[in-house]
C-alpha cells in the first residue's frame, strides 16, 4: 500500500503531532527535518544550529527523492511551505495528499511561549504568515486536534 501525505503549516501549528497520530493509526512513519536533526546529535528541539539544519535538509532531501519513486511507503512529511506553489509542487513530486494546518497567527504565537519555543519561534510564525499565500486547495482539517495541552 502507498500513502504519502505532506502536512504543511507554519511552527506550533500541531504538524509533528498530527504527523505521529496519523502514522501510529495507520502503521505509516514520519519524516521531519526536526527528528532528523535532533538525530544526528542536535540538542535543540527546534531551530537547530545552521551545521544540524543544513545536515537535516539534505537528508530530507534525500528521503523525498527515495519517497518520490516508491510504490509501497506510508508516510506523512512534516513541512513548513507557506508558498501554495512550494506545496503543490511537492504534493505533486511525491504523488502525496496535502493537510495544510492553519490555526492563524495568535494561535501559534500562544503554543509557542507556552511551549517554551526557542526565542527565534515568534519571528519565525509572523515570517511564514508574511509568506503565506493560499493557494487553490483542499479544505484545512480542522477536524484534527492536537494531543498536546498548549
Amino acid at each position: 500500500m502507498r500513502r504519502v501525505v505532506v502536512i504543511a503549516g507554519p511552527i506550533c501549528a500541531g504538524k509533528t503531532t498530527l504527523a505521529h497520530k496519523l502514522a501510529e493509526e495507520q502503521g505509516g512513519r514520519v519524516l521531519d527535518r526536526d527528528e532528523i536533526a535532533r538525530v544526528m546529535g542536535s540538542p535543540r528541539k527546534w531551530l537547530h544550529s545552521k551545521t544540524y539544519s543544513q545536515r537535516a535538509e539534505q537528508v530530507m532531501r534525500l528521503e523525498l527523492d527515495r519517497i518520490a519513486k516508491s510504490r509501497d511507503d506510508i508516510v506523512f512529511v512534516v513541512r513548513s511551505l507557506p508558498v501554495a506553489a512550494q506545496r503543490a509542487a511537492l504534493v505533486e513530486r511525491l504523488r502525496a495528499e496535502l493537510i495544510l494546518l492553519d490555526p492563524g497567527r495568535d494561535e501559534c504565537v500562544r503554543r509557542a511561549r507556552g511551549d517554551r519555543r526557542p526565542p527565534g519561534s515568534v519571528p519565525a510564525i509572523h515570517r511564514w504568515y508574511a509568506r503565506y499565500l493560499p493557494g487553490v486547495e483542499p479544505p484545512i482539517e480542522e477536524q484534527f486536534a492536537t494531543s498536546r495541552d498548549w
